[in-house]
């Protein structure tokens, strides 16, 4: 049993990722290694891991993981490729319900371990070509891969929680319409009072209810979501430091360069060095 939270410093930028090509549903990102996919998240998501070992039928391993569980997997010692499923629980719920696996109450997907499923894995490998041809059949096609992926996972390996309280359920329903208004306003300058006053909570029990659903404070949770948008712009290639310290919200290049730093342990600088040495592709 390996423990990867203690490997995240490892971690390292993906062979290919879907991000790059406007895929929304869920994300995919392919990497030479399961010990270098894993690093920490700035939101809570369902982790479908596909571990190949060997182009040989059965040379494979899938393991399911819920979102906030800790990530301890026994993926062996050697990789042909390792592919990282990325789904949020808005967009599993969302699914779930459009496709008539939920009516009420919420759905989330269990833990599974060393799953052997050959439809699964059959999806996982349409989307890594996909991403090696470029998002070559555009966006249609991989919204229909994402949709069939999510509904097999609910088909098989999800478990439907009764309705809570509405209190809670209030809760839940507010902090996530708040991290929605942080996504979209980046850019902007966004108070603590503001964001409670969203919620229709008072500032110390929305950072309390925030941070039980998160795994973070506010504050904390909007830094990583414009250090997360930065280094999309940064793989971008489009955008220089100093545009994308105002694009996603920080007072100035120097602020932007500090906060890169102590979250992924880079500077910006560095890390757009790295990425522009790495070659496009991987040759098995």
């Amino acid at each position: 049993m390996r423990e990867m939270g203690e490997t995240s410093s490892m971690a390292s930028e993906p062979v290919l990722a879907s991000d790059t090509y406007g895929w929304d549903k869920l994300q995919v990102s392919q990497w030479y290694s399961p010990q270098q996919a894993f690093g920490s998240s700035a939101e809570p998501k369902y982790l479908i891991g596909i571990h190949c070992t060997a182009y040989y039928e059965n040379y494979y391993t899938i393991h399911i993981i819920p979102c906030n569980d800790s990530i301890l997997c026994p993926w062996g010692r050697t990789s042909l490729y390792f592919l990282k499923i990325e789904i949020t629980p808005s967009v599993l719920e969302e699914i779930a319900r459009e496709s008539g696996f939920l009516t009420e109450g919420h759905i989330q997907l269990d833990r599974k371990f060393h799953v052997k499923d050959s439809k699964l894995l059959q999806l996982g490998l349409w989307m890594l070509e996909e991403l090696q041809n470029g998002g070559a059949k555009g966006k249609i096609y991989s919204d229909s891969l994402s949709n069939m992926l999510i509904i097999h996972l609910l088909q098989h390996y999800s478990s439907v929680i009764p309705q809570q309280s509405n209190s809670k359920t209030l809760a839940n329903q507010e902090v996530f319409q708040v991290i929605q208004y942080m996504r979209e306003s980046l850019e902007e300058e966004i108070q603590l009072t503001d964001l409670a006053s969203m919620a229709n909570m008072s500032q110390s029990h929305f950072i309390r209810i925030f941070k039980q659903q998160t795994g973070f404070t506010p504050h904390h949770y909007l830094i990583r979501l414009r250090i997360e948008r930065s280094k999309f712009l940064i793989r971008s290639g489009k955008v220089g430091l100093k545009e994308i310290a105002t694009q996603v919200g920080f007072a100035d290049q120097g602020h932007f360069t500090r906060l890169f730093k102590r979250e992924t342990g880079l500077t910006p600088k560095l890390y757009a060095y790295q990425i522009s040495s790495k070659p496009s592709h991987v040759i098995y």
